[in-house]
């Protein structure tokens, strides 16, 4: 394993700083960066459409809440967009998008008859629970539509998230009544049980918001998070619906009187004709540094593994195996970067 004090040619390491890539991004005009964050990702209709990872459950072993904005599109007769199996129960967690699967540690709360879902609209979806309460409550589009009792235990911490279809710990279960087959937007996990209140909220926030990110590392796997893992088969990110989100800047906002395709007022009035309220904001730039502080990396030790993970985005991490990835080594990065600019 290489040690920190490893040589470095520094030359190299301040050309990468200048001119490496984005991270989750792809260049528009040049002067804006796509954030990859504002796609949905919408799934395959076969059994091999999936992503699995093994994350780190511990921050949620008490209390969390997970929330997504789902879209129906399969006329399967469970199509179930979430799974977390470990060694010991297959169905910590499972969520079907209709309804019919709202397992929490291995017990089930039906609720068809409340979540009807529309094919082809975004709903928003969220279920929350801690030890303290022993209760799973069950909200769609902000609404509590059910709540039922859950063993007195913590979460099982060794199993795999798994989404497009339900799925056991030996990976077997797959079915095909049970394929999604549909799009998932703003996944996230939060390390607490949300609140009715909180949860509304985020809903009326709507689609297009980033309500989410004010939770701060509350919100302990992130859609961003996601977004890095590996896809199997066919999973495409796709236009969620949100209008675009660059702005006009301040010498074309001079240069023009009235309101033009393209521009924050022309967007926003096409936003409120479309029922969509999202603010026009300037599309944010992710540095490359930002990688650093997903789930799956800070406070890692940065192994072999982990570096093939990311390796596509940021290679020049090679000189590092062996560091720790840490507050401070990330600031130190950062000041390197600053001090070349």
């Amino acid at each position: 394993m290489m040690r920190v004090h490893q040589k470095v040619n520094l030359g190299v390491v301040l050309l990468f700083l200048l001119t490496g890539p984005t991270i989750g991004s792809n260049t528009t005009d040049g002067s804006r960066l796509v954030d990859r964050r504002q796609f949905a990702l919408k799934f395959g209709d076969t059994l091999e459409d999936f992503i699995m990872f093994q994350p780190d459950m511990s921050p949620l072993q008490n209390a969390l809440t997970v929330c997504s904005w789902v879209k129906l599109l399969s006329s399967n007769s469970s199509p179930s967009w979430l799974s977390y199996a470990t060694s010991s129960n297959n169905h910590e967690i499972l969520i079907s998008d209709n309804g019919i699967y709202n397992y929490f540690l291995e017990t089930n709360l039906g609720l068809s008859s409340k979540i009807n879902p529309s094919k082809g609209t975004w709903n928003h979806h969220c279920t929350s629970w801690s030890t303290s309460s022993n209760t799973r409550k069950v909200y769609f589009n902000g609404e509590l539509v059910g709540q039922g009792a859950t063993p007195s235990r913590t979460l099982g911490l060794d199993g795999f998230l798994f989404f497009g279809n339900d799925n056991h710990y030996d990976g077997s279960s797959r079915d095909a009544s049970e394929i999604f087959g549909g799009e998932l937007f703003k996944v996230n996990f939060f390390a607490k049980e949300l609140t009715g209140e909180e949860v509304l909220g985020m809903k009326e926030a709507g689609l297009c918001s980033d309500v989410e990110e004010s939770y701060g590392r509350v919100r302990y796997l992130r859609w961003e998070d996601l977004l890095l893992e590996q896809r199997n088969g066919n999973i495409t990110e796709v236009e969620p619906g949100c209008p675009a989100r660059t702005c006009s800047t301040e010498k074309e906002e001079e240069e023009t009187e009235e309101p033009t395709p393209g521009s924050r007022e022309g967007r926003n009035d096409a936003a409120e004709e479309n029922g969509t309220e999202c603010e026009c904001e300037e599309k944010k730039e992710i540095t490359q540094w930002d990688i650093l502080y997903s789930q799956e990396i800070f406070n890692r030790t940065l192994t072999v593994d982990l570096l093939e993970k990311i390796r596509s985005y940021w290679d020049i991490l090679g000189n590092f195996v062996g560091v720790t990835i840490t507050e401070s080594v990330i600031t130190h990065f950062k000041i390197f970067q600053s001090c070349s600019d």
